[in-house]
């Protein structure tokens, strides 16, 4: 967002908040008609048990779905969600510069549009993360901690070569440089065989591959996800994590203490066509 006082800013966040609840109301019904499991994830698992809705100062919502279910809702969610959204995918979109999928609702108005990948797509507007989650056969190991990296790697690869990021780090302008020699679809190819690359059945723990924590803090035991609980999100019921409390901590730590003042940051950058 361009620069604002923090009450215009937060008044547009709440603006925002009340777009993607209608956002994530549709995406509810589409689950709910196809029969597949999905959790409030990340800042928007906070938000639920911390606040029974959004964190005050969060703009968007991130949601995780079982790979099988992940899969499914991949090929049926355009369907279920009409013309009033567009599925992203790198099966769906080309250049495409995510390793999840996100719900994107196709809008004329110039207000809360992602510009750093205005080059990419027009269909830019508010969003719904949706990340996948992969089965893994240990809490932690050096093999799981590898796996990340080359996913960081490839992810990295994706966003520089398409313009998304800048790069300026010396690790950035190797990104850039090796991402010369892969076209976007081979890179998204050797990014979806990382994240199943351990997905048996009989493994007992579950890791969100796609997220920008370490893989340390995002893997847990199976059970901690189970049969949804349902909880109050705003006016609604949203489900979460059987075990809520064991991944909340795993990934934050004390989550129910708020941030100080000065931590309370916006995580995306939204404009108006001009580039406000």
């Amino acid at each position: 967002m361009a620069e604002l006082s923090k009450e215009k800013a937060l008044e547009q966040i709440h603006e925002l908040q009340q777009i993607a609840m209608d956002m994530l109301l549709d995406i509810s019904a589409a689950c709910r008609k196809a029969g597949l499991r999905f959790y409030m994830a990340e800042g928007s698992l906070i938000g639920a048990i911390r606040h029974k809705g959004f964190i005050p100062w969060d703009d968007d919502i991130d949601l995780a779905m079982p790979r099988e279910d992940y899969e499914k809702f991949l090929q049926v969610g355009q369907e279920l969600l009409g013309e009033k959204y567009r599925l992203q995918h790198s099966t769906t979109v080309e250049n495409y510069w995510s390793p999840f999928i996100k719900v994107r609702l196709i809008t004329d108005d110039p207000k809360f549009r992602q510009m750093h990948i205005a080059h990419l797509t027009k269909d830019n507007g508010p969003l719904i993360d949706i990340f996948p989650l992969d089965n893994v056969p240990k809490l932690s190991s050096f093999s799981q901690r590898l796996n990340r990296r080359k996913i960081g790697l490839y992810r990295g690869m994706i966003t520089r070569k398409l313009g998304c990021l800048p790069h300026k780090s010396l690790s950035e302008k190797l990104a850039y440089f090796l991402s010369k020699f892969y076209t976007v679809e081979r890179l998204h190819k050797k990014l979806d065989r990382l994240h199943v690359k351990y997905n048996s059945p009989d493994n007992g723990f579950m890791v969100n591959w796609a997220s920008y924590y370490s893989v340390e803090k995002e893997t847990f035991p199976r059970e901690a996800f189970g049969e949804p609980l349902y909880v109050p999100f705003e006016k609604y019921e949203m489900p979460v994590p059987q075990d809520y409390d064991t991944v909340l901590t795993t990934i934050y730590g004390d989550y129910m203490t708020p941030p100080p003042e000065d931590k309370r940051v916006i995580k995306h950058h939204f404009g108006a066509e001009s580039g406000d």
